[in-house]
């Protein structure tokens, strides 16, 4: 270690600036001349370990109001101590690189005196970095390992990948593992890790390289059963039943929605069709509303995860924080139904009598990604198109949508601008009779800081097994799914 004192401004001028400048904000004119202030005395620095102690003597002089503590020239961030001030102890000085440390005193808030300046250098070191680091690979998760050296100082773990420091996460002094999650797949990475000593030094850093093999990513049906083949009802079993056969799908429980990762299950489909179920998003299956699975769904859903809520699970958009609590679905049906000999469709021409004009609005929704490959028909003669979803026979009647007249217009044009505004979403479709805007019952809801995407179907007309006999637009119900499924990955 070196040191030397430098007295006066004679040799620091250029990089401490001018002699005299104001203590604080005080800018002086017109005042009278300087006066010769004293400076410190008997200033040194002492190296212990990584800290720099520089110490002091002050003048007797009364009128000190403040010591100024300049690390290496750096004149525009003094650090500003008391009065009495004799020591400063620095901390972070780079390894082998000369440091200059100023004290100036402070007189009455209006002068500063010239500077004391001392010099120190903390010798380079190469300090013990872990040892025997490995890595494990599971799904998308790098499990960095690795053991400690016995050595003091130690403040934190670093670990950084592919030279990135920037990104780098920080750990406590005594961690050991750590598993680094949604690594990119097919690519080789580097992964580093460094020990940080008296908070500021790295070591020796330790490097190990992994790749994780891609994985295609999957869409998950979360079950209420153990199997599918269990679901209660007839229309849960057979929705499930053309799930099993769809490339890259995966049923789930209720207990691994915690472990997913959004980037390997990019969606996950809640389907909820029940006779005699009551109104209230705590009265679906008990599995799926405890305070654990909302967690998981939430945390799921805040992390990218998309979600696809049909029938009765639209309710679910309440306790995910999608809607407000205000603002659940309240057109509901859970009987069985009756007999008919229409068509049920589902319009995505929002306001079809406002078309040629009107201070309302005309949306036509059918360039959407969920109508590409469908048909629209008009089976009823309505006078306009509409997506068929089950044909003339028994149906069961599971409306579980929003009345959108319930919130009004608001500032908005009408009662569909203010429910999307309200609740950021796109509305997709109203019920198929419907001329004006009234219900919306296919909903895309956008992502934002709390919550990724989200589609819910509440129509009545998805019901994917007609109790009477094939329905004839089976295929626009699985179609229609498929494409939500598969926009929403």
């Amino acid at each position: 270690m070196a040191t030397k004192i430098i007295y006066g401004l004679s040799v620091m001028t250029l990089a401490m600036g001018m002699t005299f400048t104001s203590c604080g904000d005080f800018e002086p004119t017109g005042y009278e001349a300087t006066p010769d202030l004293p400076t410190v005395r008997d200033m040194k620095a002492t190296v212990s370990g990584h800290t720099v102690n520089v110490s002091w003597q002050l003048p007797s002089d009364k009128n000190i109001t403040g010591v100024q503590f300049i690390k290496n020239a750096d004149t525009r961030n003094p650090i500003m101590l008391e009065a009495n001030a004799t020591s400063y102890d620095v901390k972070g000085q780079p390894l082998g690189v000369e440091g200059y440390f100023t004290v100036k005193l402070c007189y009455g808030d209006k002068y500063v005196s010239e500077g004391v300046t001392v010099t120190a250098t903390l010798p380079e070191e190469q300090l013990a970095g872990v040892t025997s680091l490995t890595n494990t690979i599971s799904g998308r998760t790098v499990t960095l390992s690795w053991a400690l050296p016995s050595a003091s100082g130690i403040t934190g773990v670093r670990i950084y990948r592919d030279g990135d420091v920037s990104a780098a996460v920080v750990l406590p002094a005594n961690a050991t593992s750590y598993e680094m999650k949604a690594q990119p797949m097919d690519v080789e990475m580097t992964y580093t890790v460094e020990l940080i000593y008296d908070e500021y030094y790295p070591s020796v850093p330790s490097t190990v390289k992994a790749t994780v093999p891609y994985i295609a990513p999957k869409m998950a049906y979360l079950l209420t059963t153990n199997t599918w083949q269990d679901l209660p009802d007839d229309d849960e079993r057979a929705a499930a039943s053309w799930f099993a056969s769809q490339d890259n799908a995966e049923f789930i429980q209720p207990s691994q929605i915690a472990t997913l990762e959004p980037d390997l299950y990019p969606v996950i489909w809640i389907e909820i069709d029940r006779v005699g179920l009551p109104l209230g998003w705590q009265n679906l299956p008990e599995n799926i509303v405890s305070d654990e699975v909302i967690a998981a769904l939430r945390e799921y859903s805040a992390n990218g995860g998309s979600l696809y809520l049909s029938n009765m699970a639209t309710q679910l958009t309440v306790p995910l924080g999608i809607v407000p609590d205000n603002m659940a679905p309240t057109v509901y049906g859970n009987g069985d139904g009756g007999s008919g000999d229409d068509v049920w469709v589902i319009n995505p021409y929002l306001g079809w009598d406002f078309r040629n004009g009107s201070d309302q609005g005309f949306y036509d929704r059918t360039a959407h990604a969920i109508y590409d490959g469908l048909t629209l028909e008009d089976p009823n003669g309505y006078g306009y198109e509409n997506l068929p979803l089950i044909g003339p026979g028994q149906r069961e009647d599971h409306n579980c949508l929003w009345d959108c007249n319930i919130y009004g217009r608001g500032s908005y044009p009408d009662v569909i601008a203010n429910f999307e505004a309200t609740t950021g979403s796109l509305v997709l479709a109203t019920w198929g009779h419907v001329r004006d805007h009234c219900v919306a019952g296919l909903v895309e809801f956008y992502s934002n800081a709390n919550h990724g995407r989200c589609i819910a179907n509440g129509f009545a007309a998805y019901e994917w097994n007609q109790n009477s006999g094939t329905n004839p637009y089976q295929h626009n119900v699985e179609k229609l799914t498929s494409n939500i499924l598969n926009y929403l990955k």
